[in-house]
């Protein structure tokens, strides 16, 4: 019943992937501080999007360089990946975007980059995964609390319990999704 429960669960976010538009955001459009969101091609991203319904299952935020745009992110440890390269790596080269502010930012990053990846998804514990890396960039560089965190139980966990368990998650944790950073109402596109 569970696999049952999972398969519908996929079928469904299939569905919503192809109502879901968006387009690539141009280089030109971006600029230092904005998130950027993307389906990721990682073995984890099916159970993000179960979980959430929602296709983005991985972001960064854009930093600009002299020699160009980068995301910061946190994949097997947080590091800067070219913009460009980045959108390849994802599912489709689809790519969401959203904005805190016009006014300009700049992004302290060096103390998270080299930092290990987060595979039970916990705050401070000196280790980062996607979502929390911005939510926690934008908290403590900006003030700003993008979105409330959420018990791991808020989302649509049913089938995933050997995942979770696997990866040290309970069902009581504050986590913070990508999708709940995509549906902040303080951010725009």
């Amino acid at each position: 019943m569970k696999h049952l429960f999972f398969f519908c669960n996929i079928i469904g976010l299939l569905c919503l992937f192809t109502t879901v538009s968006c387009s690539r955001p141009d280089a030109i459009e971006l600029k230092e501080g904005d998130i950027v969101f993307q389906t990721s091609k990682s073995s984890q991203s099916k159970y993000i999007i179960a979980a959430t319904r929602s296709p983005w299952s991985h972001c960064g935020i854009i930093i600009e360089k002299p020699d160009g745009l980068y995301v910061l992110e946190a994949i097997s440890t947080v590091s800067l990946t070219p913009y460009q390269q980045w959108v390849e790596r994802g599912r489709g080269q689809r790519v969401g975007m959203k904005r805190y502010t016009e006014e300009p930012i700049k992004i302290k990053y060096t103390k998270y980059m080299g930092k290990p990846y987060d595979l039970s998804f916990k705050f401070d514990n000196g280790k980062w995964y996607c979502s929390e890396l911005v939510y926690d960039i934008y908290k403590r560089q900006l003030g700003v609390e993008l979105c409330q965190p959420r018990p791991v139980s808020d989302y649509a966990t049913t089938g995933l319990d050997k995942v979770l368990a696997k990866r040290g998650i309970n069902s009581t944790q504050l986590v913070v999704a990508p999708s709940d950073l995509y549906d902040s109402n303080l951010l725009t596109q």
